[in-house]
């Protein structure tokens, strides 16, 4: 499978440019202009419908979130909730699934949005409304029954949704590597490192190298889902790591290079640094060095 596969993910409503949050609601615009003017495949996602929905989460969460109303269930995200900002998950949870798609055909894709991984079946949390990541592992079982999946997600914050919605699936395994002392309370994956806060570029990618190995030795996948938050970056507003742009590139050439006959699909996830445009240039590093092209 070539590593240098073409295929990203984006749609216009993935753009919150105009709602001011912490979350860096623009930065999914940002990372499209800072690479459309490349030599890529651009795929545009429909949302994922309340039938798909309905693979992860409950119908009782789906009716609050759905209908955008801010309930006990849906203000866990700590972010508002309208119809617009629901379209734009929707649509974000169907580019992962495009994603996949794309992935198990051309080896890698690149969703410019989504990791959504605090998400849990009956409600949002830590900005996160729909757990896209397992949303896409069921979607792809409905015609690959028994597909092997492993999530690797280094986002600085662990995804706790995602490891509770993949406890007891054989057939999944989660490896978080995460700084200890930050949100959110942590659930039980496959394989979890808690990371000291301060941590800077050489111990964290020893730490990487040694755990990818046992990753090798513990499952070995059909399908990988890089959930490549970039708040690990030392000037990120939510993350206390200490990882500079040379170091999250490494992180990144590590994962590319991991099992690399295994497609794999990269998601962004966080990324909260104090200058936007340091996370918009961290993101699409990670995707041009996940596609072969630094």
């Amino acid at each position: 499978m070539s590593r240098k596969s073409a295929e990203l993910v984006y749609s216009p409503i993935y753009d919150l440019s105009d709602y001011t949050h912490v979350i860096s609601a623009g930065k999914y615009r940002q990372l499209y202009d800072a690479l459309k003017f490349s030599r890529w495949n651009w795929n545009e996602p429909v949302a994922a419908t309340k039938e798909q929905l309905l693979l992860v989460h409950t119908e009782r969460y789906l009716k609050d979130f759905l209908g955008a109303r801010l309930t006990e269930q849906t203000q866990r995200a700590e972010i508002p909730i309208d119809e617009r900002i629901v379209n734009a998950v929707c649509t974000a949870a169907g580019g992962t699934i495009l994603a996949a798609e794309l992935a198990l055909k051309h080896g890698v894709a690149s969703n410019l949005s989504g990791g959504f991984h605090h998400a849990f079946a009956d409600h949002a949390e830590g900005f996160c409304f729909v757990n896209d990541t397992v949303l896409a592992i069921r979607a792809l079982r409905k015609t690959r029954p028994g597909l092997k999946v492993a999530v690797i997600d280094l986002d600085v914050h662990q995804g706790n949704g995602t490891a509770k919605l993949l406890q007891g699936d054989e057939n999944s395994y989660t490896f978080s590597m995460h700084e200890k002392e930050n949100y959110p309370v942590k659930e039980t994956g496959s394989h979890d490192v808690e990371l000291p806060s301060h941590l800077g570029d050489a111990e964290y990618l020893r730490l990487l190298a040694e755990n990818l190995d046992k990753l090798k030795a513990a499952f070995f996948p059909d399908l990988i889902f890089y959930v490549a938050g970039v708040d690990i970056y030392r000037d990120d507003a939510l993350g206390g790591l200490q990882l500079s742009f040379d170091g999250i590139a490494a992180r990144d050439a590590a994962v590319r290079d991991f099992l690399p006959e295994v497609p794999k699909v990269v998601l962004p996830a966080g990324g909260y640094a104090r200058n936007i445009a340091e996370t918009v240039a961290l993101h699409a590093q990670t995707i041009k060095i996940m596609h072969g092209r630094q």
